[in-house]
């Protein structure tokens, strides 16, 4: 789904109430939440509940205000200097008896999405069939982080795991059926992710089925992931991905591009150090709106450290690169994709709902490249 765009007035007004909301969300009583309790609301699109009888769930609030400082923008000037953007993440999920439902919904003053929407039913004890808007299982920190600005030691994400409405250029949801579970191996496990749906189309971007407001035509996308952790619901993990894609395209030299995804990722925590690493293989087939087809491939990597110097400060470093992406006609549609970066932040966890961030990093774009500073407060309540 592509950002939408208001009047100033609505601008004005839609973050005066989230900026309300955000500081109401910071009244709300605070009740700790554990480590391993937020670790893993990603990784198999829930939290852990003991509310499998009964219709008691888990709703958390995900606040954030984030302000950027961009300079030293050349040669063409794409962004604004300076924004300021408050946010607001809605996540629910709970279980009644073999059936689970799970909600995700963002409001900014960039955009407002149903992130996810999915029902689903526990087959056996270690998998469950969901049917609705879902992550597409394409990598790590896709699966791993979702909206909620708190779960991610980092501000940003790697340009190549960029939401859609972001400038990303692969599919970060789909909308049909996913199959997902457990397969268990002693102390360790595996985990499999099997999904197939209606994948975005193209349209100034990559732009997600939206289910409030559907249009425009869909065609089929199916991606999986098969990730191993030496420990069940530990940390490492090590894990392959891959994903087909037919995404049809409203620009005027494209009529549709049929996308091959193919990934590897490591996650390996070192005493205080985290390493997490992720390299992903895009091939493309552009047909033209005159019947040729081009073929173009592209390659990109990033890796992330981070040292957690004591339980409330944390160092963080990430460098992302693309190789092959110079004059990619596929990534010639997204402007403002990152395809490099250096980035130096700090985390500073105020307690275990509360966090502040500062993150510099210089960015390369496909027509311009610059230097940027953000600022972020985001928080987990209750």
């Amino acid at each position: 789904m592509r950002q939408r765009h208001y009047p100033a007035i609505f601008k004005t007004l839609s973050g005066a109430i989230i900026c309300c909301l955000c500081g109401l969300a910071s009244f709300v009583p605070v009740r700790a939440v554990a480590e391993g309790h937020i670790g893993h609301m990603g990784h198999m699109g829930h939290i852990p509940n003991n509310s499998a009888k009964g219709l008691s769930g888990d709703l958390l609030l995900f606040p954030a205000l984030t302000g950027i400082v961009r300079f030293d923008q050349e040669p063409q000037k794409k962004l604004s200097n300076s924004d300021f953007i408050p946010e607001i993440n809605v996540f629910y999920t709970t279980d009644y008896q073999q059936f689970r439902f799970l909600g995700e919904w963002l409001v900014s003053t960039k955009t407002h999405n149903l992130e996810r929407f999915q029902l689903g039913m526990h087959v056996g004890d270690e998998a469950t069939l969901w049917l609705g808007r879902f992550h597409n299982p394409i990598g790590y920190w896709n699966m791993q982080f979702h909206h909620g600005a708190f779960l991610q030691t980092t501000i940003s994400r790697p340009g190549i795991m960029a939401f859609e409405t972001a400038g990303g250029v692969i599919p970060n949801h789909l909308t049909g059926l996913l199959w997902e579970g457990l397969h268990d191996l002693g102390e360790g496990g595996l985990y499999y992710s099997v999904a197939a749906g209606a994948g975005p189309q193209i349209n100034q971007g990559l732009e997600a089925f939206n289910l409030v407001e559907p249009g425009g035509t869909r065609r089929p996308g199916a991606s999986f992931r098969l990730g191993y952790q030496p420990i069940s619901f530990g940390v490492d993990e090590f894990g392959v991905s891959g994903a087909y894609n037919q995404i049809r395209s409203d620009e005027p030299a494209v009529k549709n591009v049929n996308q091959f995804i193919a990934s590897a990722y490591a996650n390996k925590q070192i005493q205080a150090v985290r390493l997490l690493s992720e390299v992903v293989y895009v091939n493309n087939t552009l047909e033209s709106r005159l019947g040729s087809n081009t073929h173009d491939d592209f390659l990109s990597a990033y890796g992330q450290v981070e040292w957690e110097l004591n339980p409330a400060w944390t160092l963080v470093g990430r460098v992302e690169g693309t190789f092959g992406g110079r004059g990619d006609p596929y990534l010639v549609m997204f402007r403002n994709y990152v395809e490099d970066r250096f980035l130096g932040g700090v985390r500073y966890k105020l307690n275990h709902n509360n966090a502040l961030k500062i993150e510099a990093s210089r960015d390369h774009l496909r027509e311009d490249h610059f230097g940027q500073v953000l600022f972020q407060w985001s928080a987990v309540f209750p």
